[in-house]
């Protein structure tokens, strides 16, 4: 039985001529950077991001590029709990796997499916042997609770996102930017969405992702009972998306404790559809220091909750949008998660979308759909930071690509 469903995933082993046809993914260029190390490489991300779809461009690679046998890589989706067992016994494993004068490559797909996967991967690991292993999860609360301190100094974790703006192009060409824009604004950028043209297939697709999250990760996999209150919960999310997140105003309005709405935004973050960023200061008495601002990893999903996919020119809520997707670009540019990422508020409201922290310094950057003009906000961040930059995005620099 096992060996028959390993057969069925790994085409690739039995036919030579087997085609891929994947599109590329930035993040590719940096996991193939990390294939000569010992450490574990972890993707996380959303379902239907595209994890699978980039360890199989990372096995295309393998075989194509690096010339490894077939032979010697081994993919494992754990959404068939048929495999399961093969994971419970590691000399069983190994037997499985067999040796070989090569490196070989492990790919584990969903690897929060396993019951004990990070005991798991510590074992083998620590065996020294020359294989790699590649792994995926779906939600960081599971990844984390599951493998806890076994894979701390074994393992990089790369966060894949949905497809950025050039991607998404690239995902669809011929378009526009214009029209590049406005979709991702309105459908977002889930890959499946993306290569779907009929705006009504996009809206089911949407759906369906949705369903799938809320069936699958929310009820079966984390036990959320009310799913009522959780789904109330994201519509108001929805509709306050890019406003300072008050707990205390957010429980009384949805008439839920303040530790239940804390677990639910827990949850919608570690499975990766919304993120809270946090106030960047320096104790000034005047700049906001605790209320984070959240804002949705997938603009369609966003739309989906509010039942609005009404184009741009038509949406009264067009500033928000435009500011959340940037932020998923600054996000896309950086999967290693070397930047940090806020925002500055002051007591008076004088507020900027998103301060940029690297090794190059700070930036300060304000997101405006239409306005070509300076913000006075910059004026005002430059009286307490000298030494920031600034920056006006707007959708000109997108249509002009």
């Amino acid at each position: 039985m096992i060996k028959d469903i390993f057969e069925l995933q790994n085409p690739w082993r039995f036919d030579t001529n087997f085609h891929f046809n994947l599109k590329p993914r930035k993040l590719l260029a940096e996991l193939i950077e990390n294939l000569d190390n010992k450490k574990l490489i972890g993707i996380t991300g959303s379902r239907q991001v595209g994890k699978s779809s980039l360890l199989f461009l990372l096995i295309e690679y393998l075989i194509k590029r690096q010339q490894v046998s077939p032979l010697d890589i081994f993919y494992f989706n754990l959404d068939d709990l048929k495999l399961h067992e093969l994971f419970s016994d590691l000399p069983a494993f190994l037997n499985f796997i067999g040796k070989s004068r090569n490196r070989q490559f492990i790919f584990l797909d969903e690897v929060q499916r396993l019951e004990n996967p990070g005991l798991f991967l510590k074992m083998l690991y620590d065996l020294n042997l020359n294989i790699k292993v590649i792994f995926t999860g779906s939600s960081q609360l599971e990844v984390r609770a599951k493998t806890k301190e076994n894979l701390v100094g074994r393992a990089r974790t790369f966060e894949l996102q949905r497809l950025s703006f050039n991607e998404f192009i690239d995902f669809n060409r011929p378009i526009t930017p214009k029209e590049a824009l406005y979709e991702m604004l309105i459908f977002g950028s889930y890959p499946e969405v993306a290569l779907e043209r009929d705006a009504k297939q996009k809206k089911l697709l949407i759906k369906d992702i949705y369903q799938t999250y809320i069936e699958k990760d929310i009820s079966d996999y984390l036990h959320i009972d009310n799913i009522t209150a959780f789904n109330n919960l994201l519509k108001f999310l929805a509709v306050n998306c890019g406003q300072l997140l008050n707990l205390e105003n957010l429980s009384k309005s949805l008439r839920i404790n303040r530790t239940l709405t804390e677990k639910y935004i827990q949850v919608l973050e570690s499975t990766f559809i919304i993120k809270r960023i946090y106030p960047f200061y320096k104790n000034y008495k005047k700049e906001i220091v605790k209320t984070p601002k959240l804002y949705f990893l997938d603009l369609g999903l966003r739309n989906f909750a509010i039942n609005n996919f009404n184009e741009p020119q038509l949406r009264n809520d067009i500033g928000i949008l435009f500011e959340n997707f940037y932020l998923l670009e600054l996000l896309a540019q950086d999967p290693g998660k070397l930047n940090k990422i806020n925002f500055w508020r002051t007591t008076n409201q004088t507020e900027i979308d998103f301060i940029v922290q690297n090794e190059s310094g700070i930036e300060a950057i304000e997101t405006k759909w239409t306005s070509q003009r300076e913000p006075r906000s910059f004026f005002t961040i430059k009286k307490y930071y000298p030494e920031i930059q600034t920056r006006l995005i707007t959708k000109e620099a997108f249509i002009r690509v």
